[in-house]
């Protein structure tokens, strides 16, 4: 309608009925940051840095770890028993198999890509507001930052989807490293997780040795038995 002129009630009333008017065509949701689950194969960590690193690839997987085996190798002096867990050899022969990735690996990838790898934790990540991540790479200034989610047994990848059902060829992988905004939402994605319980506690789960039967409670009690058994069967 116009503008009511003095005496507005009468000439509203006079005014020629408006036909209905189509509804306007709906938008495609804003861009946002989701979880792409990666396969669970016990590489969910590799697969998923190689993914973020290499233009959504899904087989880089053996390349990373053959690449994390051959920088613990070449620094014997840094890559010690204390810092590893187990001899270097040893753990380059795990690393090198199918034994899941960790801390150490991702440090070495981080370097590899100059990259920082944000890692968010589902069962500490109780509040999307509250910076809780692991960030490897932090302080060298890396420009870019790639961003993974960790549900305590598994790792999967974080990415901006540009709208609601858009194919995983169109992720946003890479981000800047100051880039708060993004920090936020992949926070509230693993928040959301949290509540829903979507994770492991490795404190509290129980585990048996497919060996000797023996069961534990806890990864790190597994973990020791294995190093002392050589049990791998767990």
């Amino acid at each position: 309608l116009g503008q009511v002129p003095s005496g507005g009630v009468a000439a509203v009333a006079a005014a020629p009925a408006q036909p209905p008017t189509a509804a306007p065509p709906a938008v495609e949701s804003e861009e946002r940051v989701v979880r792409r689950v990666v396969p669970a194969d016990n590489s969910c960590l590799f697969t998923a840095i190689g993914c973020a690193m290499e233009g959504g690839a899904m087989d880089r997987a053996s390349s990373l770890r053959e690449h994390v085996a051959a920088v613990l190798l070449s620094a014997p002096d840094k890559y010690t028993e204390a810092e590893l867990g187990f001899p270097l050899e040893e753990y380059v022969e795990k690393i090198m198999g199918e034994s899941w990735g960790g801390g150490i690996d991702l440090a070495v990838l981080s370097e590899h890509y100059a990259t920082e790898i944000a890692v968010i934790n589902i069962q500490t990540q109780t509040d999307s507001h509250v910076r809780r991540e692991q960030v490897f790479g932090e302080g060298r200034d890396y420009k870019q930052r790639a961003l993974l989610i960790f549900d305590g047994t598994h790792y999967d990848l974080l990415v901006k989807q540009l709208f609601d059902g858009a194919p995983p060829a169109l992720d946003v992988r890479l981000f800047d490293a100051d880039d708060e905004k993004v920090m936020a939402q992949a926070r509230a994605v693993a928040a959301e997780a949290n509540r829903a319980r979507s994770f492991t506690n490795l404190a509290k789960f129980t585990i048996r040795c497919l060996v000797c039967q023996k069961g534990f409670v806890g990864m790190p009690d597994a973990q020791e038995h294995a190093k002392e058994t050589g049990a791998t069967g767990q």
